[in-house]
């Protein structure tokens, strides 16, 4: 029993090594992002793939509307796919009165294409953009949004994206808006601090845009046609290893996007499962450290107990799970400051004490299992 305890606090400790050295590392990132100062004024495109969203449409796209970027530069293009509701007339009666805003209506697509992806191609095979951005029709922007994230394209910048929050304007439980806030503010955290110390692992296409140059520069989506999850981040992986152009991120609130939460925990979960199901693509050094660090949360889920229980004949979990918890806590503190986030940090306790278990139920039913979205069966591409 004695080396068997040994055996699992060394890999505990390997593994933990592993997952600390690698936040530390995004805490220093976050401290390295700088503000950009370019000055252009390039034509640019907004694509909202939208399915479903007539409670939220039109405040997207007045949202849009609002931006104090030059009208004249810039075009909103909706690509309806597929909507049963009345998404689509509410988009057609906004281009009657804004001819900015023009819809595409997807009536099919190829099996061998995932739902956004089909929608967001035919849409940039239509427009002129010179930058294009995406937001998701659930979301609203502030009006800077467009003029501050064009600040960061100088020269050398390909990708650019930033935060996104959620509001609760649904009456989500406290607790559950809560955690959910804080977690996907965590992912946010630690993609600003690997996109600050130069590696590109997560991007969120509720807020996100990239030079058509780049793009095309790569062949568009190729290969990431098939996958239904996660081609946002995948597209600025790309950019950043196959071009010359650099990804950036946007700290200031005034590039900050607001979308809302699902409003059950077991929306909450597969949400997480489809999110999940993008990461074998991810590249090296992103997918060595969610594997270490999925190994290292089955391990203290299965240990932890028994640590509790025998602190002083089996201490490793609970110390590492300790450590864990302060380094956690100080990547979302760094950031929400960074950031001039209203803080939320009342709801990390019970956020740490679920967010192993929900990681592990995450990954295994978005590797393995089957689950809708948006009214579609989903499950993760393998290929």
């Amino acid at each position: 029993m004695m080396q068997f305890t040994t055996i699992l606090s060394v890999l505990i400790l390997l593994f933990g090594l592993v997952y600390l050295c690698q936040l530390l590392l995004f805490i220093a990132g976050i401290g390295k992002i700088r503000k950009g100062n370019a000055t252009a004024l390039p034509d640019v495109t907004v694509i909202v793939p939208a399915r479903n969203e007539e409670a939220h449409i039109a405040e997207c796209l007045s949202s849009l509307l609002a931006q104090d970027y030059p009208a004249e530069l810039m075009e909103i293009f909706v690509v309806d796919d597929q909507s049963s509701d009345a998404t689509a007339s509410i988009v057609r009666s906004f281009s009657e009165r804004h001819p900015r805003v023009r819809m595409l209506q997807v009536n099919d697509r190829p099996v061998e294409i995932s739902p956004k992806i089909n929608a967001v191609t035919l849409a940039i095979a239509q427009t002129r953009g010179e930058i294009i951005f995406t937001t998701d029709a659930d979301c609203i922007v502030p009006p800077a949004w467009i003029s501050t994230m064009m600040h960061y394209y100088d020269e050398t910048t390909g990708v650019v994206t930033g935060a996104t929050l959620y509001v609760n304007k649904q009456q989500v439980p406290a607790l559950l808006f809560g955690i959910q806030f804080l977690d996907f503010l965590s992912h946010t955290a630690c993609a600003a601090g690997a996109i600050g110390d130069g590696i590109t692992s997560n991007c969120n296409g509720s807020n996100f845009s990239f030079r058509r140059s780049a793009f095309e520069q790569i062949g568009g989506y190729g290969p990431l046609a098939r996958i239904n999850s996660g081609d946002d981040s995948l597209l600025a992986q790309r950019i950043e290893s196959d071009t010359q152009w650099r990804v950036r991120f946007v700290l200031d609130p005034a590039a900050h996007v607001s979308t809302y939460p699902v409003t059950t925990w077991r929306d909450f979960l597969l949400q997480r499962m489809r999110w999940a199901g993008q990461t074998a693509h991810y590249n090296t050094s992103a997918l060595i450290f969610m594997i270490c660090s999925f190994l290292l949360f089955i391990l203290i889920f299965l240990t932890l107990p028994f640590s509790l229980f025998s602190p002083m004949e089996f201490p490793v979990p609970l110390i590492m799970f300790i450590a864990k918890l302060i380094v956690d806590y100080a990547a979302v503190l760094q950031f929400t400051r960074a950031a001039r986030i209203p803080s939320m940090l009342k709801y990390f306790l019970p956020a740490e004490v679920i967010h192993i278990p929900m990681i592990l139920l995450a990954v295994f039913g978005g590797y393995f299992g089957k689950f809708e979205w948006k009214g579609r069966a989903m499950q993760r591409t393998t290929d």
